[in-house]
């Protein structure tokens, strides 16, 4: 679910309290399709619960430690190609219907980041600025790694929040996110947000000028969270190439016994058990101004 509730006043008619769900899975290689990725998502939102249904999915390549590192198979999978002022220009989107480009750039809803004129490959970070939404505040985060998916006895582990006590690697994080702070802490996502802020309005020409709402941010940098759980996850990573991963990523399936008659018919509780210990829900409350 995306946005929970509005404001009813004059000026919070404006504010919407918004709720960011993201399904994190680790896997084993770059070979996540659109095809998989969007299967994998639809049955998990059939599958979950409202509070922890996502709106996103992002996949991390367990080859490193980086967060960034993307387990999807081409970059095509978020470029558009259209026609601007008679001339083919390829444009970059945060997310396909779902599908997260890049856990740094997590818009609050799904399609609420304005697409940018760039072929920016997966790993980078394009610089979105603009969006449907502004953030407000970050109001609150929460985390769990499911680990015990086997339809008996389901398990899901609290992710522990960063402890800042003496002692603790309570220094930033690698330049990979962004300097953040790895845990489940919302002052450290929003400490990046009012981060980004700043660097939008002092980049934007206009300066802020009136009716030009410069600085506005309208995604969420994740990587610092996702670095905390990914660090706890089996190490092992989800092998997207076997069992029923692979028949989603090849797209041949009907969704959610939809049809008995189809070779295959998968549920959520036909893949989830592949993903225990691999794959976490992030979950984000913000406030959000409509633009």
């Amino acid at each position: 679910m995306t946005t929970i509730g509005g404001l009813d006043v004059a000026y919070g008619a404006q504010l919407q309290i918004v709720r960011t769900n993201v399904l994190l899975v680790e896997v084993t290689s770059a070979l996540v399709t659109e095809h998989g990725g969007k299967n994998l998502l639809n049955l998990a939102q059939q599958g979950l619960p409202s509070l922890i249904a996502p709106d996103f999915i992002a996949f991390t390549d367990d080859a490193d430690a980086d967060v960034e590192d993307t387990g999807w198979n081409a970059a095509s999978i978020f470029q558009d190609s259209r026609d601007v002022a008679g001339t083919a220009t390829t444009f970059t989107t945060a997310d396909n219907h779902g599908l997260l480009r890049d856990i740094r750039e997590c818009p609050l809803v799904p399609g609420g980041v304005t697409p940018v004129a760039a072929t920016t490959a997966l790993g980078s970070e394009v610089g979105f600025t603009g969006g449907k939404f502004a953030l407000e505040a970050v109001l609150s985060v929460g985390a769990i790694e499911l680990t015990t998916l086997d339809g008996a006895s389901p398990a899901a582990t609290l992710i522990a929040p960063y402890l800042m006590a003496e002692a603790a690697p309570n220094t930033f994080a690698a330049a990979g996110t962004n300097g953040m702070v790895n845990g489940v802490d919302s002052s450290n996502i929003h400490s990046r947000a009012m981060q980004l802020a700043f660097a939008n309005s002092q980049i934007n020409a206009t300066m802020g000028a009136a009716g030009i709402p410069a600085g506005s941010v309208s995604h969420l940098d994740l990587s610092g969270i996702g670095e905390h759980i990914t660090a706890g996850f089996a190490g092992t990573g989800v092998n997207w190439a076997a069992g029923d991963l692979a028949t989603l990523n090849a797209g041949s399936i009907t969704m959610g016994q939809m049809n008995t008659t189809e070779a295959t018919n998968l549920a959520w509780d036909d893949v989830d058990d592949e993903l225990a210990n691999n794959a976490a829900i992030i979950s984000v409350v913000s406030l959000a101004r409509l633009c």
